[in-house]
């Protein structure tokens, strides 16, 4: 599903989205990393599952990792209508926003921000 969800990240205009790996800050300053931290399916397999997916945003400054980090964790919910996101031509998905933008890390000349959202659809 994160991959699925990458792809919609690129077509929506973000740069730099990785699933599963955040590149070393030396060859990568700015990047968003898709990481998939759990993912359950209910007892009853009706073929669908629920991805809890961890987004870290990566900027040269904290406030821009920041917004970057937010306007994804807007984006990435499906509201209390539960508006389908189409991911893909393919995938879809029912995302709901978990845990808002969070510092992760702050160095020398970048800072990173995360967020958490649980995406339902497909297994």
């Amino acid at each position: 599903m994160h991959y699925a969800l990458r792809d919609y990240l690129l077509t929506s205009g973000y740069t730099n989205i990785y699933c599963d790996f955040m590149p070393d800050v030396s060859k990568q300053l700015e990047a968003i990393n898709l990481s998939k931290w759990d993912h359950t399916v209910a007892d009853i397999n009706d073929g669908s599952g629920l991805a809890y997916i961890q987004i870290q945003v990566r900027r040269s400054t904290a406030q821009e990792a920041y917004r970057v980090c937010s306007e994804l964790f807007q984006k990435l919910d499906s509201g209390t209508e539960e508006r389908i996101i189409n991911l893909t031509d393919e995938k879809f998905c029912v995302a709901r926003p978990r845990r808002g933008a969070i510092i992760l890390e702050r160095e020398g000349g970048y800072t990173t921000y995360y967020c958490e959202i649980a995406l339902w659809g497909d297994n």
